[in-house]
């Protein structure tokens, strides 16, 4: 057993961009506990074995054989409770690591399974020692990923976001302890030879470097909620001190139990609150807490300087809002501390800048979360009055948005377009009802133009992966198992995706009423940067397809309207909502737009917003409070 005595890692001295990466994770590692690598010869291998010998907080054991050497992680695990690390070359010697694999499996042990890889180029060409290695393990494995080749385009700290989510695997209680593999990808130089790299890549590093603390804490709640909580508070305490604008951020939340806990954090920190349409705050009792309209806030850079906070506290899924995601991404980057509480197995950081995150089991949430808000309502009170301005200013410039939409919005005798359309689904459904919004632009839109109203139907949105995919469906699941009527929000791309589902929409004994908004292809594609590339954009990525809808709705047993008028609208949604109480029956409603109107009237819309932004005040105002905290 050896240990190296070099001097500890400093990011700007490693030698080339294999030997940062490598150093930066097991810099993480030993920081968060790790003491001993078991290590197995190999060339494919060499800068994991390079950096654990610099590092001199790791002890290290050379092993002949891969079987063996699994075998001594386990056992030392075992003896710790904490992973040890075994690293191997590329081949069949990750193969032989399976049986110690299996056994940590079975007995819930921790263990960290490095194994070195051949770049992708060097797969199915017949290059040596080169074999299937990703998710080798398959069940066995808590967890799996694959680390790419060193890459400039990469920031450095998602290594380490990636190694302190390996780490919080192998050991997360709640989700059984044990094997975790990173599959690491190398192309040469292997070994430590010096080469050019942007060494500037690493200056947000500085901190971490300096201090001996990990990137990002992971507290898990199912250890014990008492040293949970406590831990977490005092963690907030520390990373909020001199916090005077504190964001609540919350995103798509799945269950019943999470919005219960986002409801009453919102309710309870008094801090501003930007809610994602998909977190179902926007309506009903919290409706006065949030930001319903922060996308739109957004459109002003200034105004966003001016708001830009110094503690986000994150909660639930994914943000639809790009604009949302970048102000949060440019506020960590100009110095804003960030936690995220997550209820499941996935990161929700995908900037790889959370300092702490608090995972939470949702069956034991309700609780917990209580006891959780009620102690972080004092840490964060000492501020209240800083706080109150900072909350104030949002709500200033929300309202400021939220009396355009209405005067360019909410005229019943206007043609109806797509902002509008969002709108009147939103307002128009009953707390009786679930409102799934679909993706791509329907959920942009409700997400920009949702009225925060009294009514509170059940927001449901499938983002986790965000696809178009299986929306009808999962309405009717909806729908059967609440015994209540479903309206889906979707896009014609959307639908015909799904078409086959209207059989299981007209079979459903609880009626589902569809809300489409066909305007003849991927209408989103018109807001991204294809936009510039036309002949790239039609047909190639906008799909055009020059249907309409009433064949499939008469087909099918569907009740059809297509109305033209805004009001139109609101009265067929209001008539099918009571047609779906009396006779069960379900109804397609197809709203007819043109994509190069949708676009323009959006900017026209977006302009007159920018300009009230400015001509408020507002931007002057927020920065003189902001600045005078």
């Amino acid at each position: 057993m050896s240990a190296s005595t070099s001097k500890y890692f400093d990011p700007t001295e490693a030698p080339n961009l294999n030997a940062l990466w490598t150093q930066l994770a097991f810099a993480e590692w030993s920081r968060l506990g790790l003491s001993l690598a078991v290590v197995c010869p190999g060339s494919r291998s060499a800068p994991l074995a390079y950096a654990i010998s610099r590092n001199p907080r790791i002890e290290s054991i050379i092993a002949h054989d891969e079987r063996s050497a699994g075998f001594v992680a386990l056992g030392a695990a075992r003896a710790t409770g904490r992973a040890a690390v075994v690293v191997t070359t590329s081949g069949t010697a990750v193969a032989n690591l399976l049986p110690a694999v299996v056994e940590a499996s079975k007995t819930g042990t921790p263990m960290l399974l490095v194994t070195a890889d051949r770049p992708p180029e060097l797969h199915d060409c017949g290059a040596n020692q080169s074999v299937h290695q990703s998710q080798i393990f398959g069940a066995f494995a808590r967890w799996s990923i694959d680390v790419p080749c060193a890459d400039a385009a990469i920031a450095p700290h998602w290594i380490l976001s990636t190694a302190d989510e390996a780490w919080r695997r192998a050991h997360s209680p709640s989700h059984s302890a044990g094997p975790v593999q990173l599959n690491w990808m190398f192309r040469e130089p292997l070994a430590p030879r010096i080469e050019t790299w942007k060494r500037d890549s690493v200056s947000d590093l500085s901190e971490w470097a300096r201090s001996q603390e990990p990137w990002r804490l992971a507290i898990d709640g199912g250890v014990s909620w008492e040293e949970t909580i406590n831990g977490l508070i005092d963690r907030i305490r520390t990373s909020s001190e001199g916090a005077h604008r504190v964001l609540l951020c919350v995103g798509a939340l799945y269950s019943p139990a999470m919005r219960a806990l986002a409801q009453q954090l919102a309710k309870r920190l008094g801090c501003a609150v930007l809610a994602d349409i998909g977190s179902g705050l926007r309506h009903g009792d919290c409706r006065g807490d949030v930001v319903a309209h922060a996308d739109l806030v957004a459109l002003s850079p200034e105004m966003l300087s001016a708001l830009r906070p110094d503690f986000i506290l994150r909660f639930g899924g994914a943000i639809s809002s790009r604009r949302i995601n970048e102000f949060l991404a440019q506020s960590r980057r100009n110095g804003a501390r960030e936690m995220v509480i997550r209820d499941g197995p996935e990161r929700m950081d995908f900037e790889h800048a959370a300092s702490i995150e608090l995972s939470i089991d949702t069956s034991l949430s309700s609780n917990v979360l209580a006891q959780v808000s009620a102690s972080l309502h004092p840490s964060i009170e000492e501020t209240s009055v800083m706080k109150s301005s900072y909350a104030d200013a949002w709500k200033s410039v929300d309202e400021t948005v939220a009396c355009v939409l209405h005067a360019h919005l909410d005229d019943r005798n206007e043609v109806l377009d797509e902002p509008s359309t969002a709108r009147i689904i939103s307002s128009s459904c009953p707390s009786s009802t679930t409102l799934l919004v679909g993706n791509s632009m329907p959920i942009r839109d409700a997400d920009m133009h949702a009225a925060g109203v009294e009514s509170s139907p059940n927001i449901a949105v499938n983002r986790g992966a965000s696809g178009i995919d299986g929306l009808i469906a999962t309405a009717v699941g909806h729908a059967r198992v609440t015994g209540t009527p479903t309206v889906a929000f979707v896009g014609d791309i959307s639908l015909l995706h799904d078409l086959g589902s209207l059989a299981l929409v007209s079979a459903s004994t609880v009626p589902v009423i569809i809300v489409v908004v066909n305007n003849d292809g991927g209408g989103i594609f018109h807001f991204l940067p294809l936009v510039d590339h036309p002949n790239m954009l039609e047909p190639w990525t906008t799909a055009p397809h020059g249907l309409n809808f009433s064949a499939a709705a008469k087909m099918f047993g569907l009740h059809y309207n297509s109305p033209t008028v805004r009001g139109d609208l609101a009265d067929n949604l209001g008539e099918a909502l009571q047609r779906a109480e009396k006779s069960n029956r379900s109804t397609l409603i197809e709203v007819r737009t043109n994509r190069i109107e949708n676009v323009q009237f959006h900017r026209t819309l977006q302009g007159e917003i920018i300009a009230a932004l400015h001509l408020s005040g507002l931007v002057t105002q927020s920065t003189a409070e902001v600045n005078n905290q």
